[in-house]
């Protein structure tokens, strides 16, 4: 069927379109705001007339087409900014001009003229003709369409056209109402509300609103603590031959500060070995974490069930560089190869790529499959693809990733800071890019209220926006993609995005654990948690991945399997919220409240034992204490916290209540939102008419998601 949702680009031939259309007006430098809500209109259905090179001029033949549009347009959506005001004639004026005048033909109360401000110019001060004054102006920053917005042009589109919004989606072909509409009027997410996002940092996924608050190390009551179920013998698979760990360089250099360069020089390593085709590599995360350890080469490669391990050190003076890199037997200790080089830091790049190249040509000959130098050379090189040829700007990326990795809003903070001196340095910094999508999320995440949450999402949607303008066809762009899409609702856009992903490097954790973490948010719980297991063999002492793989398996009711991630959880890292937050959670599912209890206190974020309590202690009886709790709770967090008190009120069989909270976070961008088809607590109102509309309103509904294919 041919999509009746018009994008009108004057590089192409002008198309003949409907009556129903409306037409943007805007300064070529507001053009990324433009397009942003061109998309939110479009995601329901509405043609839109857009000139996506603001207002360049094609000659008469050309103007005179301009003129029709105008006239016979049903709305006139004209956008104003300081661009507008900096340019006293363009063609966004003589656009303007045509629009007011034939405004004046339109009886009293008939709209036509929708004036947008996209920034904080004022309406006494603008420049525009008196017309667009006759009618009330909406505030839309930086282009960012909200619900609200949508609902109310809706209306007034539909009495324009007479019809209706959702027959004009049945009639763009099924087209699904995305999270363009969920866009908030000030944008900027966090670690927690990330990983609901599915994005991933550094080889680690982010995830919902607060849950990256570390709690205290404590010891839950011996009496009550369940001996965790086996785990499946498909999470321990068998050594591969082709596999290898790149483990922390170790920092040699008299300044320690340094410490981020090594790190850096290992990760950036590990990166590339990851997208060479026929590698089996482990996860950063697991990697990492024999950092400063002990441990013997066969005890990492049995824990991260690796044949081969790769190791060095980095020693930095001044401006020179030494790095020495080793490549052995992890079941032996053997050493295979090993090389120093003494370089200029100018020259770290060329190092670095070498030094990929001579692993991954030592590995194919141990494998017994070995390879052409220049096609090995052409693998690394195209893994190296994002990357930037400033050493200034590299210097500045691997301190803010070193800083992001440490996941406190203080570092992330600056590592913001330092990640945007490297993209002033090089724009075209595609990872670096990326890499503040991540810490436009950790702010999110770490958000206690709204102004934060606004900042993290704002940089959120700049850093993707220009990823995607520099090369939005390497993974990690699209699996930032994915991420920042579903944190804004847009199914469609994150499920192509990942398909995107998963199609070029099916087999890495980041696109496994994306992959398995968007088939929990979509309900099909099956094939999430089989994903989730082949990332946990990847990255088998990460405890996100297994937080996830818990709640995966939560939402199929097993709970003794459940019940043993967890505890993985926390056998992996004591201080992690979700070891006893989950168990909590598994045992409050299978109606053992006492249990539940004594594992909520021993949760010290506090955020998560209001949560857990105000549930549990309401279904012991102890009604005034629940509701203590759940009155700190909505005091306290309820800018960033509203999903969990939905919650509460669901499983207390408060479905007005829930419903009426589902609907604020929802409204606030709570990604708590996405993970509703997984989550128990609302299985009593799965039946009720108002909670499958409100999973039609969030793009979730069955047949929405039928649609979508990963």
């Amino acid at each position: 069927m041919v999509d009746p949702v018009f994008l009108w680009n004057r590089s192409a031939a002008m198309p003949d379109l409907p009556s129903k259309a409306i037409f943007i007006s805007h300064a070529s430098q507001d053009n990324l705001a433009a397009q942003r809500i061109c998309d939110g209109l479009r995601s329901k259905g509405v043609e839109v007339w857009f000139d996506s090179d603001g207002g360049l001029e094609h000659g008469d033949e050309w103007d005179a087409k301009i003129r029709r549009q105008i006239k016979e347009c049903v709305l006139f959506l004209p956008l104003i900014s300081a661009a507008t005001q900096a340019r006293h004639e363009g063609y966004f004026r003589i656009e303007w001009d045509l629009a007011a005048e034939r405004a004046r033909g339109f009886a009293s109360g008939v709209p036509f003229i929708l004036s947008i401000v996209i920034d904080d110019t004022r309406e006494p001060e603008a420049l525009v003709p008196d017309r667009f004054r006759t009618v009330q102006w909406t505030k839309l920053p930086e282009g960012l369409v909200t619900p609200e917005f949508l609902s109310r042009f809706l209306k007034v589109w539909s009495h324009r056209t007479g019809v209706l919004a959702q027959q004009a989606t049945q009639a763009a072909g099924g087209a699904l109402p995305t999270a363009a509409e969920a866009k908030p009027p000030a944008v900027g997410p966090g670690p927690w509300r990330w990983v609901v996002g599915a994005l991933i940092i550094a080889g680690a996924v982010l995830v919902p609103t607060g849950w990256y608050f570390m709690t205290h190390r404590s010891t839950p009551p011996a009496d009550i603590r369940p001996e965790p179920a086996p785990a499946p013998a498909a999470v321990v698979p068998a050594v591969a031959p082709n596999s290898v760990a790149v483990l922390p360089f170790e920092n040699l250099s008299d300044d320690k500060a340094n410490e981020y360069f090594s790190d850096g020089i290992s990760e950036e390593l590990l990166s590339v070995l990851t997208k060479v085709p026929g590698l089996h590599v482990a996860a950063r995360t697991s990697a990492f974490s024999f950092k400063g350890k002990n441990a013997t080469s066969q005890e990492i490669g049995e824990k991260l069930h690796v044949a081969h391990l790769v190791e060095g050190s980095v020693r930095r003076a001044g401006n020179s560089v030494r790095i020495a890199a080793r490549l052995s037997r992890a079941a032996s200790g053997e050493e295979l190869w090993s090389e120093t080089y003494t370089r200029d830091l100018n020259d770290v790049f060329a190092v670095q790529s070498e030094l990929a190249q001579t692993i991954v040509a030592q590995l194919r000959q141990q494998l017994g499959a070995p390879q052409a130098p220049a096609l090995v050379a052409a693998q690394v090189q195209a893994a190296e693809r994002g990357g930037t040829s400033n050493p200034e700007a590299h210097q500045l990326y691997l301190q803010g990733r070193y800083f992001v990795d440490t996941a406190t809003l203080e570092n992330v903070l600056r590592a913001k800071a330092l990640l945007q001196k490297a993209v002033d340095l090089d724009p075209r910094y595609t990872l670096a890019w990326v890499q503040l999508t991540f810490c436009g999320g950790l702010i999110n995440g770490f958000a206690s209220d709204r102004a934060q949450v606004d900042e993290g999402l704002k940089l959120e949607r700049l850093a993707l926006d220009r990823a995607l303008a520099l090369d939005p066809d390497i993974v990690p762009v699209l699996l930032a993609e994915s991420g920042v899409e579903a944190d804004f609702f847009d199914w469609a856009r994150s499920a192509a995005a990942l398909a995107r992903a998963r199609q070029i490097d099916p087999n890495s954790y980041d696109v496994l654990y994306s992959v398995g973490y968007t088939e929990l948010l979509l309900g099909h719980a099956e094939a999430g948690v089989a994903s989730m297991r082949q990332a946990a063999a990847l990255n088998p002492v990460d405890p996100l991945v297994h937080t996830f793989l818990g709640f995966g398996l939560l939402g199929l009711h097993r709970y003794d399997e459940a019940r043993a991630e967890f505890h993985q959880v926390h056998d992996i890292s004591p201080d992690f919220p979700f070891g006893y937050g989950g168990l909590a959670c598994v045992a409050m599912a299978e109606g053992k409240e006492a249990e539940a209890l004594a594992w909520a206190e021993q949760t010290k974020t506090e955020w998560l034992a209001l949560w857990l309590k105000a549930a549990v202690l309401w279904r012991l009886g102890r009604r005034s204490d629940a509701d203590a709790s759940l009155q700190t709770l909505i005091t306290k967090y309820h800018e960033v916290a509203a999903y969990q008190v939905a919650e509460v009120y669901a499983k207390r069989g408060d479905p007005e209540s829930a419903l009426k909270w589902l609907e604020t976070a929802y409204r606030q961008m709570d990604p708590g939102v996405q993970r509703i088809l997984i989550d128990p607590a609302f299985d009593s109102l799965r039946a009720d008419p108002r909670f499958g509309a409100f999973l039609h309103e969030i793009g979730l509904a069955p047949e929405q998601v039928a649609a979508l294919k990963l």
